[in-house]
């Protein structure tokens, strides 16, 4: 099965995670005009170049999964999803298009999009805040699934709208994410588009080694 996803669940150990998250702390959250906490969105050279040396290992692997030339990494970003807030953790959306009159539009040169997760989903008690989160998953509604935070795993799916996703509500503790966004081109240098028919199935057959 040629799933269109690329999961590595040891992408970070724990301990590398600890050392972004004391580097990265957000003592206080962002707040809209309400006073509300709001998702956060930063950059951090050091764990730029860390990133793209780790990514690194990663390039031949999607190249021949999407059968495409790797063209670039753009500077990972770290995102920080507060507790209660009172709009949702993100909007519907994908990472390369927006919709306007009733068609996505490519707006970003981003053909791949991936995300590691610095905590872990948990939702009994107790909640250890310091590295785990009860909420945030993500939600993929147009194929019915949804995966949950684990730490130091990476995800990479296509990043157009057949790939639409959402973040659920983050209920406790804090949210936080690396997104890593990629752009890549078919072998002749041509745009690279997803094809559905080369990824045949339905979730359930692309995450099978992973449930």
């Amino acid at each position: 099965m040629n799933s269109p996803f690329i999961i590595i669940p040891d992408f970070l150990s724990p301990l590398k995670c600890e050392q972004i998250l004391a580097d990265i702390e957000v003592k206080q959250a962002d707040t809209d005009i309400n006073g509300d906490p709001i998702k956060m969105e930063r950059t951090n050279i050091h764990w730029n170049e860390e990133f793209r040396a780790r990514f690194q290992e990663v390039i031949p692997m999607l190249e021949e999964k999407y059968n495409c030339t790797y063209r670039g990494l753009e500077a990972p970003v770290f995102q920080h999803y507060p507790e209660n807030a009172k709009v949702p953790a993100s909007q519907p959306g994908c990472e390369n298009s927006k919709y306007v009159r009733k068609r996505w539009i490519k707006t970003r040169d981003v053909d791949l999009v991936g995300l590691v997760w610095l905590k872990d989903f948990n939702d009994s008690v107790p909640v250890d805040l310091r590295h785990e989160v009860f909420g945030g998953k993500l939600e993929f509604p147009a194929h019915g699934f949804s995966l949950v935070p684990q730490r130091g795993t990476f995800v990479m799916f296509p990043a157009g709208p057949h790939f639409i996703t959402v973040t659920s509500p983050v209920l406790l503790g804090s949210l936080d994410v690396v997104k890593l966004c990629v752009s890549i081109r078919q072998k002749d240098n041509s745009l690279w588009f997803y094809q559905p028919q080369n990824h045949p199935g339905k979730w359930q057959d692309w995450l099978n080694e992973h449930l």
